[in-house]
């Protein structure tokens, strides 16, 4: 599952020198914003030479360094710039995003609970987001749900927090809740394609393959390339009656996939739906 870390903003800084810091540091931060993650560290690496310690600028260091997947040295950074900023809220988020990616949640959670203990925060549907995702990779569903029901107030648009919602209450097997939820995202945004094959699982689930057809359909055509869903709709034209189409969805995945799990999967389908109508005869 995914995570929301948050892009530190420029700072005014007095002086001279901190004129050419504050230079290199917004050059950082754009970097940043467009992608370009190796200028960025080239850029906040120059501005930490002239002013090593500057709280903003260790945080975007650390920022720059988890994008590019250093997590220990992004860790560090973030703990530099609390050590100067203690109050950097957005530097605790980080800091807990980083700890996620490496799996700690114990670690991570008490610095989302800052977050949202803090009233100026600007983002706190953010760091309740993350504390639903910590509690998810410590398999506490419960405390999840609860997190990510608080994103989701905070800002009802929070298509991934409702999609983990949804995916909650599926693992939980209540699939009236979890579909409750997969429909919100969709709301949100109808191309959102994981929550329409999620929403196909469900109701596969519970028989009701008219409604997965039409769901899976939808995804595949938003993504024709999306295996798993012509795998399911595959399988459930078979079941709903229409060898035709199933066996075309299911032929065209062993084409596109003939030694990966979906296209093995697909040949077991195809296998057995023609013993089955060989049985039939």
């Amino acid at each position: 599952m995914t995570f929301t870390a948050c892009v530190p903003q420029k700072t005014e800084s007095p002086g001279k020198v901190q004129k050419t810091v504050e230079l290199h540091y917004q050059l950082g931060v754009n970097y940043l914003n467009e992608g370009k993650t190796p200028q960025a560290v080239k850029e906040l690496l120059a501005a930490q030479t002239l002013a090593p310690g500057n709280a903003d600028v260790e945080h975007a260091l650390g920022l720059a360094y988890q994008r590019k997947g250093l997590y220990d040295e992004a860790i560090e950074q973030y703990k530099k710039a609390l050590e100067k900023d203690p109050k950097l809220t957005e530097a605790k988020n980080n800091l807990g995003t980083a700890y996620l990616a490496k799996e700690m949640p114990d670690e991570a959670i008490p610095k989302f609970e800052e977050c949202l203990k803090d009233p100026t925060y600007s983002t706190p549907e953010k760091a309740a987001y993350n504390l639903g995702v910590a509690y998810n990779q410590k398999k506490d569903l419960d405390k999840a749900i609860v997190n990510y029901e608080r994103s989701a107030l905070l800002k009802e648009d929070n298509i991934n927090a409702l999609f983990n919602l949804g995916f909650c209450y599926e693992e939980k097997k209540d699939f009236a809740k979890a579909l409750e939820n997969y429909k919100k995202a969709i709301a949100v945004d109808p191309s959102f394609k994981e929550a329409l094959y999620r929403m196909g699982l469900v109701y596969q689930e519970r028989k009701e393959y008219p409604a997965a057809i039409e769901a899976l359909r939808k995804v595949a055509d938003i993504d024709p390339e999306y295996l798993s869903a012509h795998l399911k709709l595959g399988e459930l034209l078979l079941i709903e009656g229409n060898p035709t189409e199933g066996m075309k969805k299911l032929e065209f995945v062993v084409t596109s996939d003939p030694e990966g799990p979906v296209g093995l999967e697909a040949k077991r389908l195809i296998k057995q739906a023609m013993k089955t109508k060989q049985e039939n005869k």
